[in-house]
């Protein structure tokens, strides 16, 4: 089976993450796998080494370019470079978002290709009618859709009438095995000798509330001066500037010493946010809304304890006091509280960590593979009957 993959960015974005490892997997099942990608900013390459076929389709930035201008040209350039594509090579076309599913959808109505699946991670709250519609045709316009959790299962057939196949997300075996020493080591090759060190992956946008985070952080650091927040990641197609003027503005307010015990990172390689993770004493992501939670599921493979907001998405997987601690995302206090908890009582760290183990165990990219092998199976042969995991 020749399966082309379609993803929106080369950067260590959840979907981007979820593409290359559903690809590798697929790929040691038997398939062959290319994965397309536009390259913003003169990229070429993904941020790690992937063990299948790429195509990285250029896309230069213009300045000022407005939001919605932008969207539209991230579609124009996908739609044009995959026209000079041989697309008859491929038996499948699955655009893992929004963008390449609109590409996909012109190249289809053009008679490029006969049709394409789409993964539905998540569904953005736009509210310009040229957007709205750009979303809505993503999700109306392909043969299947995959969704990798119940709640976002039951978004799509409540809003729009369409069953989905629900396959979760994997966790790659790599964050399950030690990664350049211990914490202690780690601590010390990031210069973090002796401090306490909560870490939130995503970088600064609305869907993390990461300006909720901090606000919970600064409460944490008046019990735990020694206490460090490590923001990584945040490279997005989309335009958070706003968000992220006001996450700047509270960061600036606060004391200095405060501000100095916050490290906002670019987007960490393969191997950095793997050390990270191992050396970070509790990871923390009270996001008001996800697709599934890639980041959580890494972390506790990791054996670090994980403090997330209660939304339905994270309690498929996550038990408050079994896996995790889990705090109202609107209530900084009450994160602060869950946190200042997996710090300070060691006996719950650990279970928590015991339990997060075995939790993401339970998620595999092998099976995820087959269980898409299965649904391109019926697509092609016609059937376009949805299963649930």
């Amino acid at each position: 089976m020749r399966v082309a993959l379609y993803t929106y960015n080369t950067k260590p974005r959840g979907g981007v993450v979820h593409t290359l490892a559903l690809a590798e997997a697929l790929q040691k099942a038997g398939c062959l796998v290319t994965v397309h990608a536009l390259g913003l900013n003169g990229e070429s390459q993904f941020f790690r080494k992937v063990g299948v076929d790429t195509k990285v389709i250029p896309f230069t930035p213009r300045q000022d370019e407005l939001f919605e201008a932008r969207i539209i040209r991230y579609i124009d350039t996908y739609a044009a470079a995959l026209e000079s594509e041989p697309l008859d090579a491929y038996d499948i076309h699955h655009a893992q978002d929004c963008i390449s599913a609109n590409s996909l959808n012109r190249l289809m109505t053009k008679g490029l290709v006969p049709y394409f699946i789409r993964t539905v991670h998540h569904l953005d709250d736009f509210t310009t009618p040229a957007l709205v519609d750009c979303q809505n045709q993503s999700v109306v316009q392909p043969q299947a859709l995959v969704t990798v959790s119940e709640y976002w299962s039951r978004r799509m057939k409540a809003e729009y009438g369409r069953a989905s196949s629900l396959i979760h997300n994997g966790v790659e075996d790599r964050f399950f095995h030690k990664a350049g020493g211990d914490s202690r080591e780690l601590k010390a090759k990031y210069g973090l000798q002796e401090r306490t060190v909560f870490l939130a992956l995503g970088g600064i946008e609305p869907r993390k509330n990461t300006i909720a985070t901090l606000r919970a952080f600064t409460q944490v650091r008046r019990a735990l001066p020694e206490a460090v927040l490590l923001i990584a990641g945040g490279t997005t197609l989309f335009d958070y500037r706003h968000y992220r003027n006001e996450f700047e503005l509270e960061l600036q307010s606060l004391e200095p010493a405060v501000v100095s015990s916050i490290r906002i990172m670019g987007s960490p390689d393969n191997e950095t946010v793997q050390e990270l993770y191992r050396l970070a004493d509790c990871y923390v992501q009270p996001s008001k809304k996800e697709g599934w939670g890639l980041a959580i599921l890494e972390s506790m493979a990791a054996g670090t304890p994980v403090v997330a907001s209660d939304i339905d998405v994270f309690q498929e997987f996550l038990k408050h006091g079994h896996n995790a601690l889990l705090a109202d995302p609107d209530r900084p206090e009450e994160i602060a509280g869950s946190m200042l908890r997996m710090v300070k009582e060691q006996e719950l760290a650990e279970h928590l960590s015991t339990n997060g183990k075995v939790t993401a165990r339970q998620y595999t990219w092998s099976v995820a593979a087959e269980k898409h092998k299965s649904l391109y199976r019926r697509v092609m042969m016609g059937g376009q009957a949805a299963y649930s995991c």
